[in-house]
């Protein structure tokens, strides 16, 4: 199937590669740490602002269905494959606060890029395409700050794909029973 121990060195080498230190400096330590939180936030106005705009429930279903279904798939990852964060792990201090739980997938990443992918689904590619990058951005900050591993990234993208597909299978499902005017 797969050398788990080939994954891990992986996982260890792109942490090293990625990982921030205090060396860096507070500008780079702060920016991190906002980038490693704020994006979530300005992902969720933008998509809200478009649907509201939109009036479309059909885009609406997807992206409530997709964001759930994400989550599911999260809770699944995390039950199946447990993995301390690399603080806790002893690969470096995290910058900011954070509990020493699963690191496996990142949750940030995982509904920024479900949001991503739904949209992507509906064919909008600028908003898909700015989310995905809001998502990358997320993603490499929660890296640097010290509290998830690149592999968790992985897993928050495989969940977001998971989440997005099941969106659009719920999609298929409510305009098969909607009334047709």
């Amino acid at each position: 199937m797969y050398d788990i121990e080939f994954l891990e060195a992986w996982n260890i080498a792109a942490f090293r590669f990625f990982h921030g230190s205090l060396a860096a400096g507070p500008i780079w330590v702060q920016a991190a740490a906002w980038l490693a939180e704020l994006p979530v936030y300005l992902a969720a106005v933008l998509v809200l602002g478009w649907l509201v705009c939109r009036r479309d429930a059909a885009a609406a279903c997807l992206v409530a269905c997709a964001c759930a279904s994400a989550r599911l798939a999260e809770l699944a990852m995390s039950l199946l494959a447990y993995h301390a964060r690399p603080f806790a792990a002893g690969f470096g201090p995290a910058m900011v606060a954070h509990a020493a739980n699963n690191s496996m997938p990142s949750s940030h990443a995982t509904f920024v890029w479900t949001l991503a992918a739904a949209l992507a689904a509906r064919r909008q590619w600028p908003l898909a395409a700015a989310l995905g990058v809001l998502g990358l951005l997320v993603a490499w900050a929660r890296v640097f700050v010290g509290i998830h591993w690149p592999l968790d990234m992985v897993g928050a993208a495989l969940a977001a794909m998971l989440g997005a597909f099941c969106g659009c299978l719920a999609l298929r499902a409510w305009a098969a029973l909607a009334p047709r005017t």
